[in-house]
């Protein structure tokens, strides 16, 4: 693997983790060809968008796929019988 792929990759990771709006290491970042995907889940829109605003500020120039899902996370109806 190029030293240069794995720096890109970690400085990525490293972004993901650090950013307040992010604070995510479940984040894992791909490079194919000259494109950054990224892919996982994230619990709001909101992250998923500071994901995307990351990478670009890292890499800028290099095309970006945010292939990051938001989670539906359905409303507690109570608290769950474990029994």
């Amino acid at each position: 693997m190029d030293l240069e792929y794995q720096y890109l990759v970690a400085r990525l990771q490293e972004a993901f983790a650090r950013d307040e709006r992010l604070s995510s290491l479940d984040i894992k970042v791909v490079l194919t060809g000259n494109r950054i995907h990224l892919i996982g889940e994230v619990p709001t829109e909101l992250r998923r968008a500071a994901a995307d605003e990351i990478a670009h500020g890292i890499a800028p120039g290099v095309p970006v796929r945010n292939e990051l899902r938001v989670l539906a996370l359905d409303e507690a109806h109570g608290p769950e019988d474990i029994g």
